[in-house]
């Protein structure tokens, strides 16, 4: 069982190749302790790594993960939604392509997504492209969605 009073930090380095690095602060100093280019692995290898260097697990009281924003986003920014968790749901596949506003949520390590016609989801970045084309009839109808849903 892990000490109550011990915090572990790790930290997330977003790669050049958008894939990340997780890192921990063992007693040694940091440690890259795994790869990914799954913002769902992220914590699973900052326990299994932090484990690795202290002997123990820890929990979500003793492990605390930062995840930056990655260099290539900005809050605000169009975005495309690219790819789904389930292809296979008409509820998310639906989203694949439409024109979308993301605000970076650090607290999840992914992005707030507002979806002209579908609202907003929490998205990792891995699932979107940040450099779509963007037409000035999609601007328009993204802002003619959020005013009726700011009405609404």
């Amino acid at each position: 069982m892990s000490d109550p009073r011990m915090q572990v930090r790790a930290r997330v380095r977003h790669e050049p190749d958008r894939s990340y690095a997780v890192l921990v602060e063992g007693p040694d100093g940091e440690v890259e302790v795994g790869r990914t280019d799954k913002t769902a692995d992220l914590w699973a290898l900052a326990q299994a790594g932090a484990a690795r260097l202290f002997g123990e697990s820890l929990g979500a009281d003793n492990l605390t993960l930062h995840v930056p924003q990655p260099p290539y986003g900005q809050d605000g920014q169009w975005v495309r939604i690219v790819f789904v968790a389930d292809r296979d749901d008409p509820s998310e596949s639906a989203d694949i392509g439409v024109l979308a506003q993301a605000r970076w949520f650090g607290h999840e390590g992914a992005w707030f997504v507002t979806v002209t016609g579908t609202g907003t989801s929490i998205v990792p970045s891995e699932h979107l492209d940040f450099e779509p084309v963007v037409t000035d009839e999609q601007v328009a109808a993204f802002h003619t969605y959020i005013t009726a849903a700011a009405a609404g």
